[in-house]
């Protein structure tokens, strides 16, 4: 095999670089600012390139099979909450002109999601490199000219990092959920695919918790996992902490009464200025009015295994999870 010779560019570019050049990765055509920042050689020969995705919620990585797999083995095995999704050859774009590898067999492509503890971990990488707020990989996706801004104060008032953290965050991000205002769901499945749920309306944002009021829309059939009867009239109520790998959804009757509980397990929750974001870990605890709760949907988490998307050690911590829910509601 060829030795990993790698191209990055986006957001990512300076944080992946420390995490793979101490890995003894090689950077293949290095940016102006990269070889400022880490002291290395023009190298102009490439087998993988690294690029933002479209959304900038993770990279693209594609190049020769065996240093792209290099690749994705590490980042696998170094980011805590990463989701790996291998791509065919038919669903890539058109090469032209983008200075990608023009894939053909023996050549590899993988869509790499960064959720939110894979981010935050690599906002940790990139401040042993370069003046870095906390969030920047999340701040970046939304306006990455005022995070370039903040960490421009922060370079020349390093002790300020925290309050200019602080600062950002609630500007960008904290100061656009208002009450009342629009909310979305966007629920990302393992294979890539997004459902959104419903835009609902923010009830309150209190110490980084969001209610989120959602009326439910369609008529007739059951409601996933709790089997019970659903109806246009019913509305239900979301709590999501930023940061948690669990999202309540609370369904009631259009009376109040309660139908039922729905607590999906999933990525920490990622909050935006205009919807909430997570990848779904499959596994789910459902409880009803009155009965024991119970974990449902575990083959689909095993599933999602076995097609690697998801890693071994992010499942088990994801059943875990389930089951200190599920006996916490056993104990009350």
């Amino acid at each position: 095999m060829d030795e990993p010779k790698i191209m990055i560019r986006g957001i990512y570019t300076t944080a992946l670089t420390k995490l793979l050049t101490d890995k003894g990765f090689l950077i293949a055509q290095p940016s102006h600012v990269t070889v400022d920042r880490f002291k290395i050689d023009r190298l102009y020969e490439r087998n993988v390139n690294v690029f933002d995705r479209e959304d900038r919620q993770g990279i693209v990585v594609e190049g020769e099979a065996g240093a792209a797999e290099s690749a994705l083995q590490t980042l696998s095995q170094t980011l805590p909450d990463m989701i790996a999704r291998e791509k065919t050859l038919s669903e890539v774009f058109p090469a032209s002109g983008s200075g990608r590898f023009n894939l053909q067999t023996g050549f590899l492509i993988f869509d790499l999601e960064f959720p939110y503890a894979s981010k935050i971990f690599l906002d940790n990488i990139r401040n042993q490199v370069a003046p870095t707020i906390e969030n920047h990989h999340l701040l970046k996706t939304i306006e990455p000219d005022a995070v370039d801004a903040y960490e421009s104060l922060l370079d020349s008032e390093p002790a300020k990092r925290e309050e200019l953290s602080r600062l950002a965050k609630r500007k960008l991000v904290y100061e656009k959920l208002i009450p009342d205002s629009p909310l979305k769901i966007e629920h990302v499945k393992p294979d890539g695919s997004v459902i959104e749920l419903g835009e609902g309306k923010i009830r309150n944002l209190t110490d980084k918790i969001l209610s989120i009021h959602r009326r439910i829309l369609s008529q007739g059939g059951k409601y996933d996992g709790l089997e019970v009867p659903k109806s246009n009239t019913d509305f239900a109520v979301t709590l999501a902490e930023e940061g948690s790998p669990v999202l309540r959804h609370s369904y009631y009757a259009s009376d109040g009464t309660l139908k039922g509980e729905f607590y999906n397990i999933n990525t920490p929750t990622e909050f935006y200025p205009d919807r909430i974001r997570y990848v779904d870990l499959e596994i789910d605890v459902i409880k009803r009015p009155g009965e024991e709760p119970e974990i449902v949907d575990a083959e689909k988490l095993d599933d999602a295994v076995d097609s690697d998307y998801i890693s071994r050690s992010l499942a088990q911590y994801a059943k875990k999870t389930a089951q200190n829910l599920a006996l916490k509601f056993s104990k009350v």
